[in-house]
C-alpha cells in the first residue's frame, strides 16, 4: 500500500491516538470494579486480559470508545477524504494486523500496559463514522462563522449525530450557525439540542411550526413531572404500583434548558417568518 494512501494515513493517525495511552474515566473505572469485583490495578488488568471472560471484550470497548478528544486530531483527515465502507474495512484490517499495544491509566490505581484485543478494533473504527458526510453547505457555514476549536467540535458532532439531512433541516441548521454562533458563548449546547430535534422526521414542512410542536411536547413532559411529583407525595408507592401507574424519569432542568434553546432559535433565527 502506498505511503500516501488515504486508508494508510488515517490508520496511522488512529493508531497514534490508541497507542499514546488512554486515561480511563473515573465512572468507567468504578463500573469495571463493580463488574469484576476487583479493586486493585493487577486485578483489573487480569480481568481485561482474561480471554475466557465474557466481560473482557465489552470492557475494552467501553475504554476505547472514541470520545471527542480522540476524534479531534483525526477530523481533518476524515473530512479531507471520501472514505467508503470498503475503506473502513481496510483501515480496520490494517490496525488488527499490527497487534496494537497501549497503556491504560487508572485514576488513583496506576497504569497498566495491555495489548488491544483484535475484536475491539472494528467497533472503534465504526464509531468514528468516517463514511458519514455532512452537507457541504453546513461545512461552508461553519468555515465562515466559527473558529477553532469550536469549528472542529461542531463537525465531529454533526458526523456523530444521525440528523436527517433534508432541505428544510439543512436550511434551519445553516441559519442557526450563521445567527447564533456570534450571539452565544455556548453554541455547542445549542447545537446538541438542534441536532437532537433534527434527528426526528417532522410532518410539518414549516420548521417554525415544527419547533413550536417540539416545545409543546416538552411542556407536556414538565406537566407530567408535576403530576408524578404530586402523586409520589400523596400516595404510597405500593398504592401507585397496584394502580398500574408507571413513573417515568424526567430531568426537569434538562427539559427547561431545551425549551429555552428552542425559544432562542424561534426568536433569533426564525424571527418573523410566517
Amino acid at each position: 500500500m502506498d505511503s500516501d494512501s488515504p486508508c494508510l494515513i488515517l490508520a496511522n493517525a488512529i493508531q497514534k491516538e490508541l497507542c499514546q495511552g488512554i486515561t480511563v474515566s473515573t465512572d468507567i473505572m468504578h463500573y469495571m470494579i463493580s463488574v469484576s469485583g476487583m479493586d486493585t490495578l493487577e486485578g483489573i488488568r487480569q480481568t481485561l486480559l482474561d480471554e475466557t471472560s465474557s466481560e473482557s471484550a465489552s470492557l475494552f470497548e467501553l475504554i476505547l470508545f472514541p470520545d471527542e478528544g480522540f476524534q479531534i486530531p483525526i477530523e481533518a483527515l476524515v473530512e479531507s477524504f471520501n472514505y467508503s465502507n470498503a475503506d473502513e474495512k481496510t483501515i480496520c484490517n490494517l490496525l488488527i494486523s499490527r497487534k496494537l499495544k497501549t497503556v491504560l491509566h487508572f485514576p488513583g490505581l496506576g497504569s497498566a500496559p495491555v495489548t488491544i484485543p483484535p475484536e475491539t478494533i472494528q467497533p472503534v473504527i465504526s464509531r468514528l463514522n468516517i463514511t458519514r458526510k455532512t452537507d457541504p453547505r453546513i461545512i461552508e457555514a461553519l468555515n465562515r462563522f466559527s473558529v477553532e476549536p469550536l469549528r472542529t467540535q461542531c463537525k465531529i458532532r454533526l458526523r456523530n449525530c444521525r440528523w436527517i439531512q433534508n432541505e428544510a433541516h439543512i436550511r434551519l441548521l445553516r441559519e442557526v450557525i450563521e445567527k447564533l454562533i456570534p450571539q452565544t458563548g455556548n453554541f455547542l449546547a445549542y447545537l446538541d439540542v438542534i441536532l437532537d430535534f433534527l434527528a426526528n422526521p417532522h410532518p410539518e414542512s414549516d420548521m417554525k411550526q415544527a419547533l413550536e410542536s417540539e416545545k409543546e411536547r416538552l411542556i407536556h413532559l414538565l406537566d407530567m413531572a408535576d403530576r408524578q411529583d404530586h402523586l409520589l407525595k400523596t400516595s404510597p408507592m405500593e398504592t401507585i404500583m397496584l394502580q398500574g401507574v408507571r413513573i417515568v424519569s424526567i430531568d426537569r432542568e434538562e427539559i427547561i434548558n431545551r425549551i429555552h434553546i428552542l425559544d432562542q432559535v424561534r426568536r433569533n433565527v426564525m424571527g418573523n417568518q410566517p
